[in-house]
């Protein structure tokens, strides 16, 4: 069953504020009694009836309360923070907002954190333990799925031009468009996948 204490609204955005308050612009103390170089991390609150954020990956949090929100560091950790630079886009998720939770299969006790791609398949998700959700288990898990999607990545830049040479040059683009369309988090895939189109005689325009 999913925990009912769901996040107020009105506190989750006072809490983030108070928070960058504290964080932004210098180094934040926490965790193991030993003090740590730290980053204020950019998340977002999504509200019930949000737009979904378009970016090729999307990391979602879903705290229990507005208490382990406020206590958690999730808010300060760096690693987080950079991948905000590769396109990675943070959401806080409220636990009242059933619709997304739902959509992304969030069930049980909470905090919880989802990682999604840009076409809304779920790569990665990790629950807390003992009520707990720690940073570094969060870290991991996006760690390990960007590794899986680049993977996956390698796959389709060798796939593409056996589908070509095997006559299917539509496939072959299409895929190329697939890569290039996650030249953010990949770049160097994306500049692989768009020289390739541009040898093919395919435009590539920004945003399609």
């Amino acid at each position: 069953m999913r925990m009912s204490r769901a996040l107020p609204l009105a506190v989750l955005p006072l809490l983030f504020l108070a928070a960058a308050s504290v964080c932004d612009a210098r180094a934040c103390d926490y965790g193991n009694g030993a003090a740590e170089q730290s980053a204020f991390v950019p998340w977002k609150i999504h509200r019930p009836g949000d737009e979904l954020p378009s970016a090729p990956l999307v990391l979602y949090w879903i705290p229990s309360s507005a208490e382990d929100f406020r206590r958690s560091d999730l808010l300060t950790s760096r690693t987080l923070a950079s991948y905000v630079a590769q396109c990675v886009a943070l959401e806080v998720v409220t636990a009242d907002d059933s619709k997304l939770l739902d959509k992304l299969g969030v069930e049980g006790a909470l905090p919880a954190a989802v990682l999604v791609d840009g076409w809304g398949i779920v790569i990665g998700r990790i629950a807390g333990e003992k009520g707990v959700l720690r940073a570094i288990g969060v870290e991991t898990m996006v760690r390990d799925g960007m590794r899986a999607r680049e993977a996956a990545l390698n796959d389709a830049l060798d796939d593409a031009p056996k589908k070509i040479s095997a006559g299917d040059r539509e496939l072959g683009v299409a895929i190329y468009r697939r890569v290039w369309l996650q030249r953010c988090v990949f770049p160097r895939h994306g500049r692989e996948a768009e020289r390739a189109l541009k040898k093919l005689g395919v435009a590539v325009v920004a945003g399609k």
